[in-house]
C-alpha cells in the first residue's frame, strides 16, 4: 500500500446528555406544518420543498419579539410540498485540483464512528495555495462556525459552513480555510474550540457562486469534508432502534453520497475520484453506504450495550487528549479501505487516539485479515507496530469480546476485554 500523505482530520463529535427515546418514531414536522410556531433551537432548519425552508430564529418585531419562531427563510417560496430533489449543477472545487474524494460510510479520523462525510483531498503540489471552493445549488447558509482545535499554533483556525437547499436536502463543509463574498459577510470572526454551527444572518447563495477556499498544509490539514443529508431518507442499520433513538445520529440516518447529486458526465467524474485517504483514486471504488455492518461478522460498528450513537464513553485505563479518553470507546468499528487497508477504531493501548491500520504488505500484515471474513463463534487478532486488537464473536453473532494491549497477540487475555453489541 502507497500513502502520499498522512491523514489528519480533526473530528468534533459532540457530548449528548439526552435520556433514550421511545423506538417509535413520529413522522417530521415540515415546514409546511412549522411555519410561525414556537420553536427550541436557535439556528435548527426543515423544508418540504425546492427552496421552501423555514429557521428557528428570533422574532425581530412585534409581539413575539425576542422569541424562537419558526420562520421562512430569505428567498424561500410560500408554496409547500417537495416535488423535486435538489440536484448540484455546479463543480464545488475544480476537480483538477483534486487528488481523490473517500466514499461515505468509512471511519473518522480516530476511528469508532462512520464517517457521514466524504473527506476530499486536495493534489500535494498545490499545498499552499488558495483552492476556490463553490456553491454547486442554489443554497441559503443558516449555520457557521470559526473555530480552532489543538494548541498548534502553526495550524490556522478555519470554517465548518452550514447550507440547506430545501426539501430536507442541507450541505456541509469542514475544514473551510478562507470565506469570501457574502459568506464572509455573516460568519463568526472570532475563532472557538468547536466546529459546532451557530445560526448566522440566512443568506442566499447562487449555484457556481464562490463561497471561501481550501488550502492544503502538509501533515496538518490535507482534506476537507463534504457532507449531505436528504432529509427524505432514512438508512437502515442492524439494529435500527439504537440510531433511531439516538439525538446524535442524524446524520448517520440521512446522509448520503454528496456525488450521486450530481448527474451525467459530471457525476461519473466526480466518481472516478474515489479512492482511500491520501491515495490515488481506485477503479471501481463504490461512494459507500451508512451502515452498522453486516451481521454474523465482525464487521462494522459496535457498541456498549446501552451507548447511545456519538454519545462517547470509555473504560480501561484513562488519559486526557482534551476530551475523556480510555482504552475501550463505548463505539468501535471494524473496516477495509478502498486500498484492502483494515481500519480499526475506538480501541488504543496508548496515546495519541487514531485508527490502527493493518495494511496487506509490510509490517503487521501477516495478522490481515478482512473482518467479514470473521464469523459468528470465530476469533482473531490483528498487530502492528504499536498494538494490537484480539476479537472473539459469540456463538449467534450478536456480541463481540474485543481486547486491546501493546503486548503481542500471544499475550492478549479476551477475559480481560470488553463485550460490545449491535
Amino acid at each position: 500500500m502507497r500513502l502520499i500523505r498522512t491523514v489528519v482530520v480533526i473530528a468534533v463529535i459532540a457530548f449528548m446528555t439526552a435520556a433514550l427515546a421511545t423506538t417509535v418514531v413520529p413522522a417530521p414536522a415540515t415546514a409546511a406544518t412549522v411555519e410561525g410556531k414556537a420553536c427550541k433551537k436557535a439556528g435548527a432548519t426543515q423544508g418540504d420543498g425546492p427552496s421552501r425552508t423555514v429557521i428557528c430564529a428570533k422574532v425581530v418585531k412585534g409581539k413575539n419579539k425576542g422569541k424562537l419562531f419558526w420562520q421562512l427563510v430569505n428567498g424561500s417560496s410560500s408554496k409547500p410540498g417537495c416535488t423535486a430533489r435538489p440536484k448540484f449543477t455546479k463543480d464545488f472545487i475544480n476537480p483538477d485540483h483534486v487528488q481523490v474524494v473517500v466514499p461515505i460510510g468509512q471511519q473518522t479520523a480516530f476511528g469508532g464512528s462512520i464517517s457521514v462525510r466524504s473527506y476530499v483531498h486536495s493534489k500535494p503540489a498545490l499545498d499552499g495555495q488558495q483552492l476556490p471552493l463553490y456553491a454547486p445549488v442554489d443554497m441559503t447558509l443558516t449555520q457557521a462556525a470559526y473555530y480552532k482545535i489543538g494548541t498548534d499554533p502553526a495550524y490556522k483556525p478555519e470554517y465548518s459552513l452550514f447550507f440547506d437547499a430545501g426539501c430536507g436536502f442541507t450541505l456541509q463543509l469542514y475544514h473551510v480555510k478562507g470565506v469570501v463574498g457574502a459568506v464572509a459577510g455573516v460568519v463568526p470572526k472570532n475563532p472557538v474550540p468547536s466546529s459546532a454551527g451557530q445560526p448566522v444572518t440566512a443568506t442566499r447563495i447562487k449555484a457556481g457562486e464562490q463561497i471561501g477556499w481550501f488550502q492544503g498544509e502538509a501533515g496538518k490539514s490535507v482534506a476537507f469534508d463534504l457532507r449531505v443529508e436528504d432529509g427524505s431518507r432514512t438508512n437502515s442499520f442492524i439494529n435500527q432502534a439504537r440510531f433511531t433513538s439516538s439525538p446524535g445520529a442524524s446524520g448517520e440516518l440521512h446522509a448520503v453520497c454528496p456525488y450521486d447529486s450530481y448527474s451525467g458526465t459530471q457525476r461519473q467524474r466526480w466518481l472516478a475520484k474515489l479512492g482511500a485517504p491520501s491515495s490515488d483514486p481506485v477503479a471501481g471504488t463504490a461512494c459507500g453506504t451508512i451502515s452498522q455492518g453486516e451481521a454474523g461478522s465482525a464487521q462494522g460498528m459496535w457498541f456498549f450495550k446501552d451507548a447511545q450513537v456519538n454519545q462517547l464513553t470509555y473504560r480501561g485505563e484513562t488519559w486526557n487528549e482534551g476530551m475523556p479518553a480510555g482504552q475501550y470507546q463505548s463505539q468501535i468499528a471494524f473496516s477495509v479501505d478502498p486500498l484492502g487497508t483494515v481500519r480499526i477504531g475506538g480501541l488504543n493501548a496508548g496515546t495519541p487516539m487514531t485508527q490502527m491500520m493493518i495494511g496487506q504488505q509490510g509490517p503487521g500484515s501477516d495478522t490481515w485479515r478482512d473482518p467479514l471474513s470473521v464469523k459468528s463463534g470465530g476469533e482473531h487478532c490483528w498487530s502492528n507496530s504499536s498494538q494490537s486488537v484480539k476479537v472473539r464473536m459469540s456463538a449467534d453473532g450478536t456480541a463481540l469480546t474485543a481486547v486491546v494491549g501493546k503486548e503481542p497477540c500471544s499475550l492478549l487475555d479476551l477475559s480481560r476485554g470488553q463485550t460490545y453489541v449491535r
